[in-house]
């Protein structure tokens, strides 16, 4: 179909949705680095949230998804640009942010990032609490590395066992994944309890490429000279891999102490404290809201999620002889497993 004929379509439809709703119009476009959990079930939270909030608007959304690619993000924002300029942009996750971030002609356009760990490391913006000059804002959706460090530290600190635990820092070289792992290492030394060993895996782009990145990994476990007491599952595309704690489990014998994603503890990661995908996207429906009623991301800080949930697996606890201090089953409310 040409893509004048295209864009004629399109405005009729958007005029005739509006003209038979008896609604203003608002054009919301998404794009998803991965369709994986977590990017998914945010987006799908953000669409049911902003509807909530605006019910006397008729909010189209068209989705976009880069399939891991920054290429393909690029790709589809021209394809995206020459329908029509939208009057807010969605990017999820740090890719797809990446390309938005970086594309000239969306300058004028405000935009809203979601399921992104490092907004400072990738230049988005430079403090948490300031601007973009980009006109984009949004929320780190992870808790502070420090904060991490501390409630797993004190998990490790219950066992008494006198020296520090050998722990995997499994990660790949995606932005988040590969940031949060430097951000980590960089803490480590402060903690006498932690040693990472890190372990990491070359992206691949593409839901074909999790189960790679995992067999890679899975080998490099089973390759350290070293005595693993467990591992770390940072941020990123890894941690939404398939099977992938049950297959290290089965493959190398080693659970995760700490895992960013709730699923994973209920699989049996030991601990993990995290923003709840829901949560992520109710979150930016409120920023979202706000941006199209100023028309503009300029004036709004870009900030961290403030709404975090800690979990715990009782039964890993028992596997690896690990008292859980009560204040830790306490926070962890209706989100302990076993």
């Amino acid at each position: 179909m040409p893509m004048a004929l295209r864009n004629v379509l399109f405005f009729c439809v958007l005029i005739v949705s509006s003209s038979v709703s008896g609604k203003d119009s608002i054009d919301v476009a998404i794009i998803e680095t991965l369709p994986v959990n977590i990017v998914t079930e945010s987006r799908i939270a953000f669409e049911a949230e902003l509807q909530r909030l605006m019910p006397d608007k008729d909010i189209h959304f068209r989705v976009y998804n880069a399939e891991g690619s920054v290429e393909q993000a690029d790709a589809l924002l021209s394809d995206m640009l020459a329908e029509s300029t939208p009057d807010l942009v969605v990017s999820l996750a740090t890719l797809a942010t990446r390309a938005v971030l970086n594309n000239d002609e969306l300058l004028p356009v405000p935009k809203l990032f979601m399921v992104v760990s490092e907004p400072v490391t990738e230049g988005i913006v430079s403090t948490f609490g300031a601007t973009s000059e980009r006109n984009i804002t949004g929320e780190s959706h992870v808790v502070n590395t420090k904060v991490k460090l501390d409630i797993l530290d004190g998990v490790l600190e219950a066992s008494q066992s006198g020296k520090p635990f050998k722990i995997a820092l499994l990660h790949s070289t995606y932005p988040s994944s590969f940031n949060a792992a430097n951000a980590l290492l960089a803490r480590q030394a402060a903690y006498k309890n932690i040693e990472f060993i890190p372990i990491k895996t070359p992206y691949i782009a593409k839901e074909a490429g999790l189960e790679v990145m995992k067999e890679d990994i899975i080998s490099l476990l089973n390759s350290q000279e070293t005595t693993l007491d467990g591992y770390w599952l940072s941020a990123g595309p890894l941690i939404e891999t398939p099977n992938l704690i049950a297959d290290i489990k089965k493959q190398t014998g080693l659970l995760p102490l700490f895992a960013e994603s709730v699923s994973a503890v209920q699989e049996g990661a030991l601990i993990g404290i995290v923003s709840q995908p829901k949560d992520i996207g109710v979150s930016a429906a409120n920023k979202a809201e706000r941006i199209l009623a100023l028309g503009s991301s300029r004036t709004i800080p870009i900030e961290q999620i403030e709404h975090f949930t800690v979990a715990v697996n009782v039964t890993t606890a028992i596997k690896l002889q690990l008292p859980i201090p009560s204040n830790y089953l306490k926070l962890s409310e209706q989100h302990v497993y076993q």
